[in-house]
């Protein structure tokens, strides 16, 4: 009886091991995929950034008094 507490102890930390192991790959994937929805979206404001200065540069114009 006593070695079958210990077999069951084992297998569950084998389940709380795959646990934690799946917890991990998911918060590497949603880490990823927050990645990727940011670059995506800096891309954009980057392409938008363009054709602002392109063809508004008014909008980005300073004078050497208001830099500081």
């Amino acid at each position: 009886m006593i070695e079958t507490k210990v077999e069951v102890s084992k297998d569950l930390e084998k389940a709380l091991q795959a646990l934690e192991q799946a917890k991990q790959r998911v918060a590497n994937e949603k880490k990823k995929q927050n990645e990727k929805k940011r670059k995506a979206e800096n891309h954009h404001k980057y392409i938008m950034g363009g054709i602002i200065v392109k063809y508004f540069p008014d909008c980005y114009s300073f004078d050497e008094g208001e830099g500081k």
